[in-house]
């Protein structure tokens, strides 16, 4: 049968024939691991989603839902059904129980404005970039600019609804749900790939007063060091971030290496920026950050800036690494330690791959690395036994994103990617620790022994079993590439 006679009227489906251009169909943020798709579907209610799996179970498809793109890991290939969510956009707020009901189309930010507008102001656990889709964060455990004070995103979830592939009919789901039920949310937080499609989740919020912050703005500090002061950026991050005692709560500190924008006074210079948010009262954010405003920092920095930044522009100033298309990869690692011989070795190997020709071929590739306090990931997972996500004891995140324009760099950007996640863990291996990394941050071939204990992904497997019995759902765990 015709996939457009098995839908619902009203339902747009789009059918690529070999003539078609890729980014005609498919937008996503990186075109590695991406195809002409068996269709791209749009649904407009949850009747439009279960004809949608019926089809793809009765023609031996895979259906990938879609979001706002970012999952570049995942496979689209001539067997995928591209379900498109970008009709489910509902946010509704509950200001009497602290509670936001998320649909499964919403961006980040999309809901981070709706909130920070509702009200006095409202916040929930969101993904750090306004272009990523909230469910898809959601389901790799929802990792976000207030880990050291929240915890994660699947630490606050209050409801799941789910159409699952099993029996195709909606149901939802909350940390009360037994049996079957409480095995599959609890697999959803952290491992939910590939079980079902999410409608919509149900998150905890919070009144941005609750922050205390200065007129119920962030802290925010930049600096921004030349490639020759890379030692002394590095001896500021680690100072801020490894000591004793461990980082602030309040306090997201990243690094980031980056070359300069064409507007800038010497365009495609290597930058190391040192990004600080406090999320409290800026009185505490000084003495917190006083490393920061050091003479022997200060100095070597071309650029050092302290402004308020209102609660709905948190993500603003990522935006030039959202766009869509080239091709990129996430090499990255949780770390449970860094140093700053591992910081420089990691910044010469991104100068290195984005230098000379490589200015012109991929001189977008960047590596941020991102630091939070534990104590509260801690205390969730003394509290629901951390669901999906083990790695609650790393507060150090690693990301390096090769970003090149020809397929034939691949060798040499993973190569890259993989020299600075080495570097990274250093530490780590020296004393024997486990390697770690992020299930929403995945290259193609991933070991995801790196993700899940033995344990956790026998659970996976058993609980995908039920629920995509006849595999309709693609998951890293057992899918894969």
């Amino acid at each position: 049968m015709d996939i457009r006679q098995a839908l619902p009227e009203g339902c747009k489906v789009e059918t690529p024939t070999p003539e078609t251009q890729l980014h005609d169909v498919v937008s996503r943020w990186s075109d590695a691991q991406v195809s002409l798709p068996y269709a791209v579907v749009t649904p407009l209610s949850s009747e439009d989603i279960i004809a949608a799996i019926t089809f793809a179970s009765q023609n031996n498809l895979k259906i990938v839902p879609t979001n706002g793109g970012h999952g570049s890991y995942v496979p689209i290939t001539s067997k995928t059904l591209y379900l498109d969510m970008k009709n489910f956009k509902d946010i509704s707020l509950d200001e009497e129980h602290s509670e936001v009901t998320i649909s499964g189309g919403c961006l980040s930010g999309e809901v981070l404005k709706y909130l920070a507008g509702s009200g006095e102001g409202w916040f929930t656990t969101l993904p750090n970039a306004n272009p990523v889709g909230v469910v898809g964060a959601f389901l790799g455990g929802l990792s976000h600019s207030l880990n050291g004070l929240k915890g994660f995103g699947i630490d606050h979830v209050r409801s799941i609804t789910i159409i699952p592939f099993s029996d195709q009919k909606a149901r939802t789901l909350t940390p009360g749900s037994r049996g079957g039920d409480g095995d599959l949310l609890n697999v959803l937080c952290g491992a939910g790939h590939g079980l079902g499609i999410v409608t919509s989740i149900t998150l905890k919020a919070w009144k941005i007063s609750s922050l205390n912050m200065n007129d119920d703005k962030i802290w925010t500090r930049r600096l921004i060091f030349p490639a020759p002061a890379i030692s002394t950026a590095a001896e500021l991050y680690t100072s801020l971030t490894q000591q004793e005692g461990g980082i602030a709560p309040e306090l997201t500190a990243v690094l980031a290496f980056l070359r300069a924008p064409p507007t800038a006074p010497v365009p495609g210079a290597p930058m190391i920026m040192v990004a600080l948010n406090f999320f409290g009262p800026s009185s505490e954010a000084d003495k917190v950050c006083a490393a920061s405003f050091e003479e022997k920092y200060v100095d070597k920095a071309t650029v050092k800036v302290t402004v308020p930044t209102p609660f709905e522009a948190l993500n603003e100033g990522v935006e030039a690494l959202n766009a869509h298309g080239g091709f990129k990869e996430y090499h990255g690692c949780f770390c449970a330690e860094i140093d700053e011989k591992s910081i420089v070795e990691a910044f010469e190997a991104w100068k290195g791959f984005t230098d000379g020709e490589g200015l012109k071929k991929r001189g977008r590739s960047y590596v941020v690395v991102g630091s939070w306090s534990t104590g509260q990931l801690l205390k969730h997972k003394k509290e629901t036994g951390g669901r999906f996500f083990d790695a609650r004891e790393r507060g150090v995140f690693v990301q390096a994103a090769p970003w090149y324009a020809d397929s034939k760099d691949k060798e040499e950007a993973d190569g890259f990617g993989k020299s600075v996640v080495q570097s990274m863990r250093q530490r780590d291996e020296e004393k024997g620790l486990q390697k770690r990394t992020f299930v929403n941050n995945l290259i193609a071939g991933q070991d995801m022994r790196e993700v899940y204990s033995a344990s956790q992904i026998e659970e996976i497997k058993r609980v995908k079993g039920i629920w995509d019995p006849r595999s309709v759902g693609w998951s890293p765990v057992i899918e894969g590439w």
